[in-house]
């Protein structure tokens, strides 16, 4: 018989309940030692079936592998993801080098700056992009 909890539980409560536990450990106990040559024999089927050894049981086990590539791309980006496009060139340098005026400068810009010459002086203006030359002052 199970005790009932309630507000008015008291101590004798609490030690009936720890004997129900004792005796119901002791009678989980009693059942896997009855159930244990079933289930072992059961275990030995399988792994004869299966062809497993005990040492492979006792090696840690693998991790399931992920393919390296998807199967198949996505027809479309994720909602709310725009593909990456890149931004067009807004400055030129002298060899051609290109530079869209985002993010940190390149070097070849940065020393023709210490030189003395002007970042307007690389800009690529609407009517040369067209061309792909550079307009000096």
């Amino acid at each position: 018989m199970l005790v009932q909890i309630s507000k008015k539980s008291n101590r004798n409560d609490l030690v009936k309940l720890r004997q129900q536990i004792a005796e119901m450990e002791k009678q989980a106990a009693e059942l896997q030692k009855i159930n244990r040559p079933a289930v072992l024999a059961e275990l030995r089927e399988q792994m004869a079936a299966y062809g497993i050894t005990a040492e492979e049981l006792s090696r840690p086990a693998a991790k399931a592998s992920r393919p390296k590539e998807p199967l198949a791309k996505p027809a479309s980006p994720p909602k709310g993801k725009k593909p990456a496009v890149p931004s067009p060139a807004k400055y030129r340098g002298p060899q051609g080098q290109a530079w869209s005026g985002r993010g940190p400068a390149p070097k070849w810009l940065n020393d023709l700056l210490v030189d003395g010459k002007a970042r307007e002086d690389f800009l690529i203006h609407p009517d040369a992009a067209a061309s792909g030359s550079a307009e000096t002052k």
